[in-house]
């Protein structure tokens, strides 16, 4: 993997800066932005934080099950996976970590990793010291809160996770992650109409869901001949948001939906 420096702009205090940063500002910028009132300062801060990069190539794994976690990530561009390595050989993804996302927020307070994290696409990753995390809660609070935002919505995430694996037919599953990707993405700016960026294959689809892929093939053509979504490489759009939320009873609020 390569280590690129980045630099970035000085800090500049006693501005208040607008609700909705531009799409010039990172992503994790954007993505607190969405949802309180930041300074210059504040979003300074959070891009100085992103100073050392990796850029990790697809499918390499950049965090490991049981190894030592010392270090905080936030995803600048591209898409990640968090996964357990079942014993049998067989995977299962527990979520997708995109652009503004942070994986070790709370290093600080565990000293091994619970889950195996990899490149979903080519990606740009922030490598943050977990000191500057603490200076955050010691001269940010509204940043502090922000991140304590972001934790609660992590297990938001989850949380859906589970309903979809324990509670929802195959189809439903389906409608239902891809509106939740939905959310996430106009949290942060980037999606284009209904749009989506979608780089997952259908194995990874299959891994996510618990479901075969013969399966995810069989209900993703249904979606697509109901005219309900057009795949595209890399992308998929979401042709009636209507129908797969009423057939997946996915709540638009759950996840806080701000817009930017």
């Amino acid at each position: 993997m390569e280590e690129r420096k980045v630099n970035i702009a000085g800090t500049r205090s006693g501005i208040v800066a607008d609700l909705q940063p531009s799409m010039d500002r990172s992503a994790i910028v954007r993505k607190l932005g969405a949802i309180a009132l930041l300074s210059q300062e504040e979003m300074d801060f959070l891009e100085g934080l992103q100073n050392n990069t990796l850029l990790v190539e697809r499918g390499t794994d950049f965090i490991v099950d049981g190894d030592d976690l010392k270090t905080t990530f936030i995803i600048m561009e591209g898409w990640t996976t968090r996964y357990i390595m079942l014993p049998s050989g067989r995977r299962q993804i527990l979520s997708y970590a995109l652009p503004g996302d942070i994986l070790g927020l709370h290093v600080n307070f565990r000293s091994k990793a619970t889950y195996t994290a990899a490149a979903l696409t080519d990606c740009k990753i922030a490598v943050v010291d977990p000191r500057r995390i603490i200076e955050i809660s010691q001269k940010f609070p509204i940043l502090a809160s922000g991140l304590s935002w972001c934790t609660a919505r992590e297990f938001a995430i989850l949380g859906d996770q589970a309903v979809r694996l324990g509670r929802l037919g195959a189809q439903q599953r389906i409608a239902h992650l891809l509106l939740e990707l939905r959310s996430r993405m106009r949290l942060i700016g980037e999606i284009e109409g209904e749009w989506l960026d979608f780089p997952m294959t259908q194995a990874d689809l299959a891994d996510t869901l618990g479901l075969s892929i013969v399966h995810v093939n069989r209900q993703l053509m249904d979606l697509r001949q109901r005219k309900i979504i057009t795949l595209k490489k890399d992308y998929v759009h979401l042709d009636d948001v209507d129908a797969l939320s009423e057939m997946s009873h996915f709540d638009f609020e759950h996840l806080a939906e701000f817009q930017i």
